[in-house]
């Protein structure tokens, strides 16, 4: 399945009005059998079956992190009124700057 494939996919189990990051398709062309993975996932994420964290630096903010594969991550962004609004997918380095956006990591003062 390619990118478009599984974006399409993705809009029909979380909504039309989710957008994608731009590093989306190139891991999605990447990574070995992420459509099950991840599809199956999105479904878990649907029916409320997922733990979420809230997003201290942008209010009202929901977030669904899911590892995939050794180094790829995805994040889900969900705002209050029940919409997706975003969906991640890319190395632990895009990983780490946004979960350092959304409040979820701190810097290390040791590093």
């Amino acid at each position: 399945m390619d990118a478009e494939q599984l974006k399409h996919k993705i809009k029909e189990i979380l909504g039309e009005k989710i957008v994608f990051n731009k590093e989306f398709d190139r891991y999605a062309e990447n990574v070995k059998n992420i459509e099950p993975n991840l599809v199956e996932w999105c479904l878990k994420l649907k029916n409320k079956e997922v733990t979420f964290e809230p997003a201290p630096n942008m209010r009202g903010c929901i977030v669904f992190i899911k590892r995939i594969g050794s180094s790829n991550r995805c994040i889900v962004i969900k705002i209050v009124n029940s919409e997706f609004k975003e969906f991640h997918l890319a190395n632990h380095a895009y990983y780490d700057k946004l979960r350092k956006q959304l409040g979820l990591k701190q810097d290390n003062k040791y590093y």
